[in-house]
């Protein structure tokens, strides 16, 4: 056999165009800020520029065509801060849409108390729900150890039939189980009852007759109150395996649902919703419940006064909650806060479970993972978010650890297509994110400079020591507080640092923190240059060392790299040590 001649392989070299790379961890760059509503907050001024811009428009003062998908629309703007009690009322921002204005129904003017449906933002607020009332264990039991009554259903041809034992209440809540997205009754996929109506033959579209006997239509569960046995049992064929890929479906939380209820022994969604957290964190407003009759008093009403107060049943875990402005604000503070659930299970909690085919996408549980590339830094910040669309409202649920931050989008409208008011509320969310995120690292970076930069110095030893960090606002050259200078009883030890660690600029990080004490730790992250890189893995290499280094540095067993603070009340620095100086306290001088 004839061997053909090797060929020499052509590598593409390719140079990112980022100006400098930062090999960080995930995670804040500076401390979350503290002060979003004052005058001189960069938040505060950009929120201003946003209320501008939309007055403008919605006024007819000052037209811009990019915001005339809103003039027919409802819509509720609120921001909120772990740190600042006061955005969560100050920051907020309404639009009443003339529908609204001239309906007989419900509120006439929407407003920070306006009670709105919120449609799948519930999926998060069950899981929620579901990691405050379930014990860990749960989390993992397949669906055929919590309903036995399914053990029997077949499962010899995974094609067309469910593994309801490999499927768990973790699958369904990262939307992972690979269950089909509706089942009856919640069937607003079913074709037939959607596109169709009785005018139409579908055998002149292409498509076999329909009978009252046909697979898909005569089922069990026929009515939103059917048991979680005759739901499961309406349910058709897997879309795939578990575990294999993400998919959206409200079939997921519908179930996750009854596995609380089963588990709990709390009937209805209600029940466990009310005890979890709307009763806990006083949200007065919120239920999942829907009114029982005209005039709707506090709601807002957009469109078929049936459809607003259709009651949702086991659906409710789905798709069912009604909330306000102001309770969204409360929900996402005590999420960020760690108000009720504990903060090493929030952090866990705020992680993904699975990624999608995009870079910038990735699942949680009953969390859509937003990854924001900052324009400045190239720092990847992470938006745990919840988008609701249903009916005639869409909602989005915005919480930003690294900033202790979120926000909320609710839009309704009884006159604009489905199309323009979904579009609505993701033109809402672009603009705070694109406007707010900025202007929460400015301010997150103002008072890190604020409260840390400075020299700082001990008298411990034969020699006076100092250390003296500066705040690099440069872009693309390092952003953050830079260690410039640490002298240890007369020795250069910051030289030794940077040869060590691989870089000539250290810059700190905040990594831990002592709710008690106040103290924090920070870590030296290295600062490289940009590179020429042959493929992903030697990109990744040189662009995500921290990952790999993992501060594993250490003198005596401390860590190279570690430093704490100290801070006042106000959360300014008052001394710092060292990890590797093993006690040495360097005071802040005033």
């Amino acid at each position: 056999m004839m061997h053909r001649p090797i060929r020499p392989i052509s590598i593409a070299i390719a140079s990112l165009c980022l100006p400098t790379v930062i090999a960080r961890f995930l995670g804040p760059l500076n401390v979350p800020p503290v002060d979003l509503t004052s005058d001189t907050s960069h938040v505060q001024s950009k929120w201003e520029e946003i209320r501008s811009m939309l007055d403008g428009h919605l006024a007819g003062t000052k037209r811009n065509e990019a915001l005339s998908g809103l003039d027919n629309i409802t819509f509720s703007l609120g921001l909120f801060s772990v740190h600042d009690a006061e955005a969560a009322s100050f920051l907020q921002y309404h639009h009443t849409g003339p529908d609204i204005r001239n309906s007989s129904l419900g509120v006439k003017k929407v407003d920070g108390d306006s009670i709105y449906r919120v449609a799948s933002m519930t999926k998060a607020v069950s899981v929620y729900a579901g990691l405050l009332l379930l014990d860990p264990d749960d989390w993992n039991k397949p669906l055929t150890e919590i309903f036995p009554e399914i053990t029997s259903l077949p499962k010899d041809d995974p094609v067309h039939h469910i593994q309801w034992n490999t499927i768990t209440p973790f699958s369904l809540a990262s939307q992972i189980s690979g269950v089909p997205a509706n089942a009856r009754p919640f069937d607003a996929g079913e074709f037939a009852t959607v596109f169709l109506t009785d005018s139409i033959d579908p055998t002149t579209l292409g498509l076999p007759p329909l009978t009252l006997n046909s697979t898909g239509l005569k089922v069990p569960c026929v009515d939103q109150y059917c048991s979680a046995v005759d739901y499961i049992e309406s349910i058709q064929a897997p879309t795939f395996p578990v575990f294999q890929t993400p998919g959206y479906a409200n079939t997921n939380f519908i179930l996750l649902g009854r596995v609380i209820s089963k588990l709990t022994g709390l009937p209805t969604n209600e029940e466990w919703f009310q005890k979890a957290i709307f009763g806990l964190l006083d949200m007065t407003s919120t239920s999942s419940l829907s009114p029982t009759e005209p005039p709707y008093l506090g709601y807002v009403v957009a469109g078929d006064p049936e459809a607003f107060a259709f009651e949702g049943g086991i659906t409710s875990s789905s798709g069912g909650i009604f909330s306000t402005t102001n309770d969204i604000a409360k929900l996402g503070i005590s999420m960020l806060n760690s108000t009720l659930l504990a903060a090493d299970k929030t952090r866990k909690w705020m992680k993904p479970t699975a990624f999608t085919g995009s870079l910038d996408f990735a699942l949680g549980m009953g969390w859509e993972i937003y990854r924001y590339t900052d324009k400045v830094t190239s720092h990847v910040t992470d938006l745990y978010t919840k988008l609701g669309d249903a009916g005639n409202y869409a909602s989005y649920l915005v919480v930003v650890p690294d900033y202790d931050f979120g926000f909320s989008v609710i839009v309704t409208s009884g006159i604009a297509t489905a199309a323009e008011r979904s579009a609505a509320a993701r033109l809402l969310a672009d603009i705070i994110s694109e406007t707010i995120l900025p202007a929460l690292r400015d301010q997150a970076a103002a008072e890190t400079k604020r409260k840390f930069e400075g020299t700082y110095s001990s008298s411990m030893g034969s020699n006076t020591s100092t250390l003296t960090l500066a705040y690099n606002e440069t872009a693309g050259a390092g952003f953050g507080l830079t260690i410039t200078s640490l002298v240890n009883d007369g020795h250069d030890l910051l030289r030794l640092l940077q040869s060590v660690l691989g870089s000539n600029q250290l810059v700190l990080a905040p990594s831990t923190v002592d709710p008690k004490t106040k103290r924090r730790g920070f870590v030296a992250t290295a600062v490289t240059t940009p590179g020429t890189y042959t493929g992903l893995f030697s990109e990744m290499f040189a662009t995500n060392a921290e990952w790999t280094t993992n501060n594993g540095l250490t003198y005596g067993g401390q860590a190279l790299g570690t430093f704490y603070f100290d801070v006042a009340e106000d959360g300014r620095a008052v001394a710092v040590l060292p990890a590797i100086l093993r006690g040495k306290r360097f005071e802040k001088r005033v």
